[in-house]
């Protein structure tokens, strides 16, 4: 019995010291090629034209003492950009993950060129107050816009911004140059929104909307007088604004995973409300802060061309 025992010990350890060498099957890991299959990377380019109208209705309640005239006061400016247009050019990359999750970002902007821009500038001198109507040349533009964000099938969120800024130059009053080319200034709005929305293919093409209650807005206008006064207004909204967007997409697949696609889109921003604006002066110095109410609506269509790889 004792040898039985011994032989059956020597027999389960050699079993198991067998054991112990088999080598080990390694855990199987996501392949190459299935990161291919879940995975889709698209860059892609825009081109196109986008026609952009503007209109601010901007509260000025501050009073200047202008030697031998009296007092000055500029009641309220309304300025207005009806369809100036603009070639456009659009960067952007969508990534997909299971045809599910997604991510998206992309920046633009537009390549300037002179437009013109008009604008009511209630003045009130010494007891006599007129209301011109003013026609400026507006230059040195610089536009950009920019977007990113992420989906979980057709639901995405994310954040949006723009920015929007010119000189004015060369002021007119019914196409007749006034005498005193000093008036100028310039105008520079920026927006920024959290965004919420929806992807809906339809019949091969892609809709896109956006709808966003948080958009907060600011109007910088530093403007110079015919008495060379410079005086820098800046309105920042205390509650937010609109912004509601749409855009449409159709591609079509060419060779080698490129695609080629038009595209249209409409954004229209609305800010109507109290701002706080502060009030800055050369000459005399003044400085002061109040609570206006100031509206500004923005609208900007377009559209164009696309081309992407997907990967």
């Amino acid at each position: 019995m004792r040898k039985l025992a011994a032989i059956l010990v020597l027999v389960i350890g050699l079993g198991q010291v067998f054991i112990d060498r088999q080598p080990v099957q390694a855990a199987p890991f996501i392949s190459l090629s299935g990161l291919e299959r879940n995975i889709k990377v698209n860059p892609f380019l825009q081109a196109g034209f986008q026609w952009v109208g503007t209109n601010m209705t901007l509260p000025v309640a501050a009073e200047l003492v202008v030697p031998g005239t009296g007092s000055l006061q500029i009641a309220s400016l309304d300025i207005s950009l009806k369809d100036a247009n603009f070639w456009s050019g659009t960067a952007g990359l969508n990534v997909t993950a299971k045809e599910l999750f997604s991510l998206f970002a992309a920046v633009g902007g537009f390549a300037p060129r002179p437009f013109s821009i008009a604008g009511e500038m209630p003045v009130s001198v010494g007891g006599v107050a007129s209301v011109p109507v003013l026609e400026f040349t507006a230059s040195r533009m610089g536009g950009w816009y920019a977007q990113a964000g992420v989906g979980l099938g057709p639901i995405i969120a994310g954040l949006y911004w723009d920015h929007f800024l010119f000189d004015l130059s060369d002021p007119r009053q019914g196409g007749t140059p006034l005498a005193n080319q000093t008036l100028r200034g310039d105008v520079f709005t920026k927006t920024v929104c959290p965004f919420i929305g929806a992807v809906v293919p339809v019949s091969g093409a892609m809709f896109t909307f956006m709808y966003s209650p948080l958009a907060w807005s600011r109007a910088i206008l530093p403007l110079r007088s015919s008495q060379n006064t410079l005086t820098e207004l800046t309105y920042s909204w205390t509650k937010p604004g609109t912004l509601l967007s749409g855009t449409f997409q159709y591609n079509m697949s060419l060779v080698s995973g490129t695609t080629f696609g038009l595209w249209g889109n409409y954004t229209w921003l609305n800010m109507r409300g109290t701002a706080d604006l502060d009030f800055e002066n050369t000459n005399p110095p003044v400085t002061r802060s109040k609570d206006v109410t100031a509206t500004m609506t923005k609208y900007v269509l377009g559209g164009g061309i696309t081309l992407g790889i997907n990967f």
